[in-house]
C-alpha cells in the first residue's frame, strides 16, 4: 500500500511567485512543444502548483524519449509525492518504462502488482534505491508479491526490511504527517510477516506475530480477524469465538466482513455446539440474502460507470446514509480505508489548487491551468469511483463466499444433528466453565458481562465445553 510522502514545502513567497510568473512566459512563447511541457513542470512543482502539472507531465512521459535531467527528476519525484502516483498508472507501460526513475519503477510495480504480473513487480520495486523515500512502500511490495508467488521465507524478509527503513525513516521525518504514513507502512509490514506465517501453517508464531501490533494501530481492527483464524487452526475455538465477540463493540460498527459470521458459526461447529452454528447461518441469510441481490443488481445495471459510484459515496459522505442498510454498512467501512482516504484527499489538494488558480490574473495560461486542473479533477474523481467499484465488488464477492460457507454448515448440522438423534445423545449440558479456557500466565480471568472496555478490546475467550 502507499501512502503519499506530503513534503511540507513553503508554497507561498517570493519564489514561488516567480516560479508562477517563469511557467507563463514559458506557456506564452514560442517553440518545442515537449521543451515547454517540460520546463513548465518544473516551474509549477516550484510554485506548489502540483496538480496543474500533472497533464502536461503525462504529455511529456508519453511523447519524449529524451532521459530526465536533474531539474525535471527532482520535480516530478516530488510531484509524485505529493499528489500520488495512481494519477500516471493509467499511462500505457511503453510510457514508464522510458525513463530511470525511483517514483516511475514504484509506479510500475504497482500497475504489474494490480495485473497480477507478481515477477515483474518484485524486478521493478527491487531497481529503488535503498535510500529513497518511497523504498519501505516498496519494501512492502516486495514482500506482498513474494508472499502471492509462494516464496515465504523471501518475503519475510521484506517485510522485516520494510519495518526497519519505516522506522529509520521515522526519525528523519519532518512532519507528523510522514510519521505516521510511516508508522502504518510498518504495521502492515508486520502484518504482512504474520500472513506469511500463517500461508506456511506456522500458525502458533503467526498468532504471536500478530500479537506485535499494537491496539493503537490503524490496522488493528482487520488483524483481530486474521488473529482468530490462528486461535481456529490451533483449534482454539473458545479463543477465535472470543476475539471474533469484540467486533460486537460500538467503535466497530463500520466493520463489514461476512466471513466474521462463517468464522462464528465454523468454530460452534467444531465444538459440536449445532444449534449455534445453525442460528448464525439462518440469521446470516436473514440479513443479508436480500441487501446481497439488490446489490448485485445495482453492480450489474451501473458496470464501469464510475461517475455513479463517484455520487454515490459523495452523497454518502454527505447524509451519512445509503439506499440500503448493507450499502450503508459497506460504504462506511471503504471510507475508513487508507487507500480511498488518500484518494480523497488529493481530490481536495486539487480543489483548493483550483482556487488557487482562479485568484490569478486573466490570460491565456490562466485558462490553461483551469482546464488540466478540470481534467485532474475528473479524472480523481474516476479514480475514486473506480477504487469504490472494487470495494463493492469485492465485498460482494466475501458475501458469496460466505453464503457458500453458510450451506455447507447448514448441511453439516443436518447430517450431525441426524446422527446424534440415533445415537441418542442430549444436547443439553453445561454450557459454559472457566476449565475450558487455555491461558498462560499471562492471562487472566475476568467476567465478561457485555461491557466492551478499551484495554480489553480483543482479548476475550469464551468458555465453552465441546459436544462432540
Amino acid at each position: 500500500m502507499f501512502y503519499k510522502f506530503i513534503m511540507l514545502l513553503a508554497l507561498i513567497g517570493l519564489n514561488s511567485h516567480a516560479s508562477i510568473s517563469t511557467a507563463k512566459k514559458i506557456h506564452d512563447s514560442r517553440g518545442s512543444v515537449i521543451t515547454k511541457y517540460k520546463s513548465m513542470v518544473i516551474e509549477l512543482v516550484d510554485a506548489g502548483f502540483h496538480f496543474s502539472a500533472i497533464p502536461w507531465m503525462k504529455e511529456y512521459l508519453t511523447r519524449s524519449n529524451k532521459k530526465f535531467d536533474s531539474k525535471l527528476e527532482r520535480a516530478f519525484e516530488e510531484l509524485v509525492a505529493v499528489v500520488g502516483p495512481r494519477q500516471f498508472e493509467t499511462l500505457p507501460l511503453r510510457s514508464l518504462k522510458t525513463q530511470k526513475s525511483n517514483s516511475l519503477y514504484y509506479i510500475i510495480a504497482k500497475k504489474s502488482m494490480r495485473a497480477g504480473k507478481y515477477k515483474s513487480a518484485i524486478n521493478y520495486a527491487k531497481s529503488i534505491n535503498p535510500n529513497h523515500p518511497v523504498r519501505p512502500f516498496a519494501s512492502n511490495l516486495l514482500g506482498a508479491a513474494s508472499a502471492n508467488l509462494g516464496r515465504y521465507e523471501t518475503s519475510l524478509s521484506y517485510f522485516q526490511e520494510c519495518q526497519r527503513l519505516s522506522e529509520s525513516m521515522q526519525s528523519k521525518a519532518r512532519s507528523e504527517l510522514v510519521k505516521n504514513q510511516l508508522k502504518t507502512n510498518h504495521d502492515y509490514c508486520l502484518l504482512g510477516e504474520a500472513r506469511s506465517l500463517f500461508a506456511s501453517k506456522k500458525y502458533k508464531e503467526a498468532e504471536l506475530k500478530y500479537l506485535d501490533i499494537p491496539k493503537s494501530s490503524a490496522i488493528w481492527p482487520e488483524v483481530l480477524f486474521e488473529e482468530a483464524w490462528s486461535s481456529y487452526y490451533l483449534n482454539n475455538y473458545n479463543r477465535t469465538l472470543g476475539k471474533l465477540v469484540t467486533y460486537n463493540a460500538p467503535i466497530f460498527d463500520y466493520v463489514f466482513n461476512p466471513e466474521i459470521e462463517t468464522l462464528r458459526a465454523l468454530s460452534f461447529l467444531k465444538l459440536c455446539l449445532y444449534p449455534d452454528a445453525k442460528k448464525i447461518s439462518d440469521d446470516f441469510y436473514k440479513n443479508y440474502m436480500q441487501p446481497a441481490r439488490k446489490l448485485r443488481s445495482f453492480l450489474r445495471r451501473n458496470k464501469s460507470n464510475y461517475r455513479s459510484y463517484y455520487r454515490m459515496m459523495a452523497d454518502f459522505e454527505k447524509l451519512n446514509k445509503a439506499d440500503s442498510a448493507l450499502l450503508t454498512k459497506i460504504l462506511k467501512s471503504v471510507s475508513r480505508e487508507g487507500a480511498f482516504q488518500e484518494v480523497r484527499e488529493s481530490l481536495i489538494m486539487a480543489a483548493q489548487e483550483l482556487d488557487k488558480v482562479n485568484a490569478l490574473p486573466r490570460s491565456r495560461f490562466k485558462n490553461s491551468l483551469g482546464s488540466n486542473l478540470n481534467e485532474v479533477i475528473q479524472s480523481q474523481k474516476k479514480l475514486m469511483g473506480a477504487y469504490v467499484r472494487s470495494r463493492l465488488v469485492g465485498k460482494y464477492a466475501d458475501l458469496y463466499r460466505a453464503f457458500e460457507g453458510m450451506s455447507y454448515i447448514k448441511l453439516e448440522v443436518l447430517e450431525q444433528r441426524k446422527a446424534r438423534l440415533y445415537r441418542f445423545d442430549s444436547e443439553k449440558g453445561k454450557r459454559g466453565d472457566i476449565k475450558y479456557i487455555e491461558r498462560n500466565e499471562k492471562q487472566y480471568f475476568w467476567n465478561f458481562n457485555g461491557e466492551f472496555w478499551a484495554d480489553e478490546l480483543g482479548d476475550y475467550v469464551f468458555a465453552l465445553g465441546s459436544e462432540c
